[in-house]
């Protein structure tokens, strides 16, 4: 316990708020290593002894945001259905092992925030310093790369059920917006292309209209976003495109889609399906432009007629550049890429607002308007964490952290990292295996050198009669109103 004098000379307001902190937090610690401890005796006095047999104790820890415990627990051997020897600890079992390696859930919440702001290193501070918890930014990255693991082995078994046409989702809206572009990256190691040291991470959004941004006279938001990212080949990636909407929405009583990208095939829908419309981005139309006319005026007019959806007038100018220019042949050559790129993509030059397409109407609250949100997407949800900075990625991380830069983004950040643990949990739990350890005979029969094992012939609460530390006080209140089966220990 934390002791104060006034000859303390350098004490301050400051620094008696982190010393008390920091000894409650490993009084918090005593008292979660007691608990851990009382619990893993009470399952051993309840278990099924003809299918549990006790095979030692064996000392572990884990990292919580109050520090790290070192406790012991009960190893059991055991035969699973095909008879093969299996080993369990049943308190992992017990906890539903709710850890991802040795941190504990609630700290790996709090990595998981930050590092999405952050570097590593910078998390493993900041955990330090808001936390009771000392970790190394390898922990970090570790924490970041099994949780986004989980998260890309989701997304591929919704694109299996997507495949086999055995997703539906139940939402129905009759307009459905979609865009999408590209990030590139550097790259690292093994990662980096032969060519050039960047890869290009796709980024895709779906979303059900615009709203009035709370708070805000003139600003909208998209509403009812949802975005996927990742390093997958055009195809692969468009099927996990199109899995996440079928995942929430039933797509038989989707009557619109608008597409909206820069142009790239990947992007452009099948213009062929009914009510699917396609519009080139307005930030690359108006970013080709001027970057290819060389005269800034001319570059204002063009995007203008552009934007009024002339695209008959536009193509007409641009003629009369490429003539102007045609001595030039640099500036042509530029001028005749640009016509490309707009001859390539003609269908999606008209804004679809003014092309008079019947569009039906949208829910209370939400109204059309002109899309082109893909370029702050990208730069809200991807470029400010994991571009520039001199940052440089390799494939697999760089891809584990956009799968929990996605759902922040699409605002299921925390339903997903449930679904994580929880189905961490589950799959374990139908084999009845945490861990398993092999050990020797002589290992098995070892006595433990120290152990915490207090023994208790005849009392009705736990510590009765003996000391009582602030751990067995909170102990004691924890099981007083628990059924007498639940206490009676066995040895």
């Amino acid at each position: 316990m934390y002791t104060i004098s006034l000859n303390d000379s350098g004490l301050d307001f400051k620094t008696l708020e982190q010393k008390i902190y920091r000894t409650v937090c490993e009084v918090a610690c005593d008292v979660l290593k007691d608990v851990l401890e009382i619990l893993d005796k009470m399952l051993m006095a309840t278990r099924d002894i003809d299918k549990y047999r006790h095979k030692g104790i064996k000392k572990t820890h884990i990292h919580t945001v109050m520090g790290v415990i070192d406790y012991e627990r009960r190893i059991y051997e055991y035969y699973n259905e095909d008879g093969k020897k299996q080993y369990v600890y049943l308190l992992d079992q017990y906890l539903k092992n709710e850890t991802i390696g040795h941190v504990s859930t609630n700290l790996a919440e709090k990595i998981v925030e930050r590092a999405l702001e952050e570097s590593y290193r910078k998390t493993a501070q900041a955990m330090e310093s808001t936390t009771n918890s000392n970790l190394s930014h390898t922990t970090a990255w570790n924490v970041i790369q099994k949780v986004g693991l989980k998260l890309n082995e989701k997304e591929q078994h919704l694109v299996d059920r997507y495949e086999h046409g055995k997703l539906n989702g139940d939402r129905e809206v009759d307009v459905l917006f979609q865009e999408a572009d590209g990030v590139w990256l550097s790259m690292q190691g093994k990662d980096r292309p032969k060519k050039g040291s960047k890869k290009e991470m796709k980024v895709a959004i779906n979303y059900e209209g615009f709203e009035k941004r709370e708070g805000q006279k003139e600003g909208y938001q998209v509403h009812n976003k949802t975005a996927c990212a990742g390093f997958n080949k055009s195809q692969d990636f468009k099927k996990l495109w199109e899995a996440k909407v079928a995942e929430q929405y039933n797509v038989d009583e989707i009557k619109v889609r608008i597409v909206n990208g820069d142009g790239d095939p990947w992007i452009k829908p099948d213009l062929g399906q009914d009510g699917v419309h396609f519009q080139l981005d307005p930030f690359h139309i108006s970013r080709e432009v001027l970057r290819k006319v060389p005269d800034k005026k001319q570059a204002r007019k063009l995007n203008k007629l552009l934007k009024k959806g002339k695209a008959d007038e536009s193509f007409r100018y641009l003629t009369d550049l490429l003539i102007e220019y045609n001595q030039d042949e640099d500036k042509f050559k530029k001028l005749e890429e640009l016509y490309n790129y707009l001859s390539n993509n003609r269908e999606g030059l008209i804004p679809y607002r003014l092309r008079g397409l019947k569009l039906p109407e949208l829910p209370d609250g939400l109204t059309y308007r002109g899309m082109g949100t893909m370029e702050g997407n990208v730069c809200d949800m991807i470029t400010l964490r994991m571009k520039n900075r001199k940052m440089s990625w390799s494939e697999e991380g760089a891809n584990n952290l956009a799968k929990l830069l996605a759902a922040r983004a699409s605002g299921t950040l925390y339903e997903e990292l449930d679904g994580v643990f929880d189905g961490a949990v589950s799959e374990k739990m139908l084999d009845e295996m945490i861990e398993i350890v092999q050990l020797s005979a002589a290992q098995a029969n070892r006595k433990p050198k120290k152990s915490n094992i207090y023994p208790i012939h005849s009392a009705p609460m736990p510590y009765e009669g003996q000391p009582l530390t602030e751990g067995r006080k909170a102990i004691r209140n924890l099981v007083e109103n628990r059924v007498v089966s639940d206490l009676n220990f066995l040895y």
